[in-house]
């Protein structure tokens, strides 16, 4: 008797986890000196995507659009309607992008 409701729990718990994350979204850039630069949103994190790496910036709190900011400080990116700003230390300085269709 116990065995029929077996079945009914694991699909109950398989379904739990089917909405734990929204897909990513990808949005493209053109930044200053006509840098291209693509970026993953997913509602937690940035995943930035430069020439020679990519940035996993955690999304903070922020009152008039969206800020990502690494740990320890050294990589920002805000992002305001199709308006973004990437500072980067170590050499990338600061892009100033807009959104691309």
């Amino acid at each position: 008797m116990i065995r029929k409701g077996l079945p009914i729990l694991a699909l109950a718990a398989l379904m739990g986890g089917c909405s734990a994350m929204p897909p990513a979204r990808q949005i493209h850039y053109r930044c200053d000196n006509d840098y291209p630069l693509r970026v993953e949103l997913d509602g937690q994190q940035a995943r930035i995507h430069l020439h020679d790496r990519t940035l996993v910036l955690p999304r903070r709190p922020d009152m008039k659009g969206e800020r990502y900011v690494s740990d320890d400080r050294q990589q920002l990116f805000l992002r305001k309607g199709d308006q973004a700003v990437l500072a980067v230390s170590a050499g990338h300085g600061i892009l100033r992008c807009t959104e691309v269709p």
